[in-house]
């Protein structure tokens, strides 16, 4: 796969996930070895990832993510009340679709991390920047890996609103951090990505201070 397209084309993957495909856990392994080349902080290395196969204990991480959803958005599904063919529309009905298909989905990867630093006062952005940036670039290798073996996937945090119970279902300690939840299967036979829209680059880059020119 040529690089500059698998960094273009890589996008999240919800309803072009084939639910009934199955996944081989080879190829898993595989996609968290490179995944796991990623930079994070110190080189600690100090991360647990959850590989949820079991249909019980996805059924179960399913129904808290359904319940932290509808915490979110006052109760009920909504993607009928957004207008189709809308870009808001488009997103609201793959969100759904996976709040109402995740325990369908085969796999479903956790990556925990345990941060490593003593703790100072006034450190938050500190913390939170080294925590999650010793997660996201593995995340996100897993995810181009996953694309060039025809597996698909998606970044979901909204388990976090049930991050205890997740915790006690799956028995992660309490000094480890749940970065975020990837639904994982493969593509849909057929299934290509194209490069998304974005706003041009002159919009949202400025140099040598906030209001510089453009780059």
């Amino acid at each position: 796969m040529d690089v500059e397209y698998l960094l273009t084309a890589t996008r999240s993957a919800r309803k072009a996930l084939d639910l009934d495909a199955p996944v081989d856990l080879a190829d898993i392994r595989e996609c968290l070895r490179i995944g796991l080349q990623a930079a994070n902080g110190s080189n600690q290395q100090s991360w647990r990832w959850l590989v949820i196969a079991d249909p019980a204990l996805r059924a179960e991480i399913a129904e808290l993510y359904r319940a932290a959803y509808l915490l979110r958005v006052g109760g009920q599904l909504i993607a009928d009340l957004v207008p189709a063919g809308t870009p808001e529309g488009r997103i609201m009905s793959s969100t759904e679709w996976l709040v109402e298909n995740m325990s369908r989905v085969p796999l479903l990867v956790i990556p925990c991390y345990q941060p490593y630093l003593p703790r100072i006062e006034g450190d938050e952005s500190f913390h939170q920047a080294t925590l999650y940036g010793s997660i996201f670039p593995a995340v996100w290798n897993f995810q181009l890996a996953l694309h060039t073996r025809g597996y698909g996937t998606c970044i979901t945090t909204l388990h976090l609103h049930r991050e205890v119970e997740v915790r006690r279902l799956l028995g992660i300690p309490e000094s480890y951090v749940q970065g975020c939840l990837l639904p994982v299967g493969r593509l849909r036979a057929g299934q290509t990505f194209r490069p998304a829209r974005r706003r041009p680059v002159g919009e949202v880059v400025a140099r040598d201070g906030w209001a510089g020119p453009a780059l």
